[in-house]
């Protein structure tokens, strides 16, 4: 795995690549950090954060889209997740936000379990179908796509701990099967409005 340094912006969330997410910018370190992103376009890194203890497994976001640039220097953006890494350690910097040496993580080369995808996929939809009631959130299974595990759990509901294990496996298979796991558990609980509710409010970010 190579070794790079990355500007780090911890953050109580589980970014996946390829996912959309919304960020209102207002520290002074961030206001910094993401102006040197949107002059250099240049990636940082986000990594899962609660009570102070930061995951080990990120994932690097691209600025796609600055909203809206406040009188104060605080802005919304629009984020992208990229690549997935491992923390090696943080290094000394003279920037307001912290920077850390990270090894980016490659994707394993293993065949694809296209039925056990195909399926997952299904499962995905049905649960979209019955908290959403929105087709535009339904999923096509694309047999090419080596991280589609990773937008099958963009609406699924799971929590930051579920959400962060899945971002540390390298296997696309494993992620397929943990997510199938998951369906097969929670759709059955979905009759329960109070179970509806929680998936809901556990949609963290939006699906590119």
């Amino acid at each position: 795995m190579s070794e790079e340094l990355l500007p780090l912006f911890p953050l109580p969330v589980v970014l996946f690549p390829n996912s959309i997410l919304p960020l209102h910018i207002f520290e002074e370190r961030y206001k910094q950090l993401i102006n040197e992103c949107l002059n250099e376009e240049k990636e940082f890194g986000i990594n899962l954060t609660q009570e102070k203890e930061v995951a080990k497994v990120g994932c690097t976001a691209e600025v796609t889209k600055l909203l809206k640039r406040y009188d104060d220097g605080r802005m919304d953006i629009l984020v992208q997740g990229k690549r997935r890494y491992s923390l090696v350690g943080f290094v000394t910097s003279s920037t307001l936000y912290r920077v850390a040496r990270v090894a980016f993580m490659q994707l394993e080369e293993d065949l694809i379990d296209t039925g056990l995808a195909a399926e997952t996929v299904k499962l995905h939809n049905q649960l979209i179908e019955m908290v959403y009631r929105d087709k535009s959130y339904e999923l096509t299974y694309d047999a090419v796509n080596r991280m589609l595990s990773f937008k099958v759990a963009q609406k699924a509901g799971m929590g930051l701990a579920q959400r962060q294990a899945l971002l540390e496996l390298n296997s696309e298979n494993e992620r397929l099967q943990v997510l199938h796991t998951y369906f097969t558990e929670v759709i059955p609980k979905l009759e329960r409005l109070g179970e509806v509710e929680r998936v809901i409010k556990s949609d963290g970010y939006t699906v590119n």
